[in-house]
């Protein structure tokens, strides 16, 4: 996952505020330009677009048809609640899109859907299913293209109220066990499975998924990888991963050995990025999480939250943080956050702590 650096814009940025409240503050000098937005709801941009988070993985759910339930032995579905639209993926008989009529039980939830019999046993993986809005707002000073509205509100996250984790290793559940049939192609970004063909259910495009033990660390990236795609290649699988904005490729080659497993990541800010870029959200799929000049940016200090321009920005939220893509120099388990009700650039929770989320592409 990045840390601030590279990807900010080069452009004048402005405070928005232009009143002199004290000789020498920001009004004196009014630093920056005047805002100036484009806002697209035409064509590609209009309508929503479902997309599909990571939210629990085990290979201890199971399936009743007659009551429609799905079931968890190691008891992981308290954060699948009523109201909920899920997709169950890795299942050989359920996998589709289901309706939770009654949930917010760790052991098991109702579906208003009917469900086929099938015991536990496969690495499941429940995602949390939201339809934003494809609404697009371009910044005409910076050239940024932001998405129109943050997460809040949102069916995701443990409360299904748009609130995500920046990143947090307990959200991040085993799909593949420790095993010496893992080996890496860094010239092919490849993942390769060795006589892995019939795990082809558990991985799809979009998919944030992190590994451990690889001899080199960067394999092991706390952040992941996303998931391009997944092709059974004779009795192996292969899985081509996306490693970042960066030119470099942080992947090395290593070949199938050790003891060596794949974890996805779920309820993560950068988890919700993968799944909008693999829906193709707006028609695009570089959408990337902002960095803290790039939120701030947005800010009025004109107006009496800090809240961006109302017609550009609706209902953004003002209610409590939104994450940046800023990691905190001189302690990495923390991140920068932008509140808009009074402007403040803070870190007041460390990452495992769940906060709104923006969308955001360009450079």
């Amino acid at each position: 996952m990045p840390t601030r650096g590279g990807g900010q814009s080069a452009k004048l940025q402005s405070t928005l505020q232009t009143t002199i409240y004290h000789t020498g503050d920001n009004g004196d000098s009014q630093y920056g330009v005047t805002p100036a937005y484009n806002v697209l709801t035409a064509g590609q941009y209009a309508g929503t677009t479902n997309v599909d988070n990571p939210h629990y993985a085990a290979a201890t759910i199971s399936f009743d048809a007659a009551t429609k339930k799905i079931l968890d032995s190691a008891n992981g579905l308290i954060t699948v609640l009523t109201g909920d639209t899920i997709r169950v993926r890795g299942s050989v008989g359920n996998d589709g899109v289901y309706t939770v009529a009654t949930g917010g039980n760790a052991a098991e939830i109702v579906t208003t859907e009917a469900l086929a019999d099938e015991a536990a046993g496969a690495f499941i993986t429940l995602c949390k299913r939201t339809a934003p809005s494809n609404n697009a707002v371009v910044d005409l000073n910076t050239g940024l293209m932001y998405r129109r509205y943050a997460t809040k509100g949102e069916k995701v996250g443990v409360a299904s109220n748009g609130k995500l984790c920046w990143y947090d290793a307990t959200k991040c559940f085993t799909i593949h066990a420790a095993a010496a049939d893992l080996a890496i192609t860094s010239t092919t970004k490849t993942l390769k499975i060795v006589g892995g063909a019939a795990e082809i259910t558990k991985f799809w495009a979009g998919q944030l998924i992190q590994f451990a033990g690889f001899a080199n660390a960067g394999n092991n990236r706390a952040g992941g990888y996303r998931v391009v795609s997944a092709t059974v290649n004779g009795a192996d699988l292969d899985i081509v991963l996306w490693t970042g904005f960066s030119t470099t490729n942080p992947l090395t080659t290593e070949a199938a050995g050790g003891s060596r497993s794949i974890k996805v990541v779920c309820q993560s800010i950068y988890s919700y990025a993968a799944a909008c870029n693999a829906a193709s959200l707006g028609g695009y799929t570089d959408w990337r999480i902002p960095y803290d000049v790039e939120l701030a940016v947005l800010r009025d200090m004109e107006a009496p939250t800090a809240a961006p321009n109302a017609t550009a920005f609706p209902f953004w939220p003002t209610d409590d943080y939104i994450w940046s893509g800023t990691t905190l120099p001189t302690s990495t388990s923390y991140a920068l956050l932008v509140h808009f009700s009074d402007g403040v650039i803070t870190v007041t929770s460390n990452k495992v702590t769940t906060f709104y989320g923006a969308l955001l592409r360009g450079s």
